[in-house]
């Protein structure tokens, strides 16, 4: 077919392989290659990707893919052209225009029954050989176009190639070799990652540990340094001690304590002797004969019945 006006189309201009494979291609290559391509019988047209992907998005409708171009021969007279699957996506990956196609049964059952190997497209161009407007796909049993390599892009082992190169930071569309070579690159052996896994681990342990330890030292220390300033008492000394289990735990006691008056005053009985020879009683027998002289009425409260001992064994002295 010479180059025909905008307002005719060409059919069997193009063809590629399908994959070989138990499950249909996702994707598949409409035009192998952009740009200026020549069919087997002498045709040139120019593949205008973007063209293409703009008209089919201006449209909103989905490509069919048939059989044997039936779309195109029903167009003629008026028979029926069931599609055997559907183009909802196009897209350029690694030079040609692909499509993503959504199989139904029938188009599953023929590329499982391996009845028809190639697919053709169907599209509008220009009196130039321009590509205009993609209308349907076929799939046909011979190509047009020679020398072309089949639907690689759109088979499954080339989607795990293709994400293999994107994790490897390789180029897309970069062949086995190379990603051979990137894999070589960044290969570590299991027995060094092992060791290597296992020595960040004792690390991590051993520094928990060593912020736990420190952790408590800060925390024994908060807490008798409390207890000495009459802060709080030593029935109290557990429950602080729970509330610094976080670093803002500790903070937040830390805080409360600084701004914590004394509990009780000091008694300064704790350098006091033994009684004997007007000496003092030790601090357990003082707080024993103070809660006596408030018992029998002789002191208000246990602080003045402190003082008072106190006052009385200073002057025995």
């Amino acid at each position: 077919m010479p180059n025909a006006p905008q307002a005719d189309f060409a059919i069997h201009a193009l063809a590629a392989a399908l994959p070989a494979g138990e499950a249909p291609p996702e994707w598949i290559a409409i035009f192998p290659q952009v740009g200026r391509i020549e069919t087997r019988d002498g045709r040139t047209y120019d593949v205008d990707a973007t063209a293409l992907i703009a008209r089919f998005k201006a449209d909103g409708v989905a490509v069919p893919i048939d059989v044997n171009h039936s779309t195109h021969h029903a167009a003629r007279t008026g028979a029926r052209a069931d599609a055997v699957a559907w183009i909802n996506e196009l897209r350029v990956e690694g030079g040609a225009l692909q499509g993503k196609v959504e199989w139904l049964a029938e188009g599953k059952s023929l590329l499982a029954a391996k009845s028809y190997r190639f697919i053709s497209p169907d599209f509008f161009h220009t009196s130039e050989g321009v590509t205009t407007w993609l209308r349907s796909v076929a799939l046909v049993t011979a190509p047009a176009l020679g020398g072309q390599k089949a639907l690689a892009a759109a088979s499954s082992q080339e989607s795990k190639m293709e994400k293999l190169a994107a994790a490897l930071g390789v180029t897309a569309g970069a062949n086995e070799a190379a990603l051979l070579t990137a894999l070589n690159a960044g290969f570590v052996p299991k027995a060094v990652h092992d060791e290597a896994v296992s020595k960040l681990s004792a690390s991590e342990t051993k520094l928990k540990d060593i912020e736990d330890a420190s952790r408590k030292a800060r925390v024994d220390a908060l807490i008798e340094g409390a207890l000495k300033d009459k802060k709080i008492l030593p029935a109290e000394k557990d429950h602080y001690a729970r509330l610094c289990a976080t670093d803002s735990g500790y903070e937040s006691v830390k805080a409360l304590l600084a701004a914590k008056s004394p509990a009780l005053t000091k008694s300064g009985l704790d350098d006091k002797k033994e009684p004997g020879d007007g000496a003092m009683p030790a601090p357990a027998l003082l707080a024993a004969e103070a809660q006596k002289l408030v018992a029998d009425g002789k002191a208000l409260n246990i602080f003045d019945a402190v003082a008072a001992l106190e006052k009385k064994y200073s002057a025995a002295a």
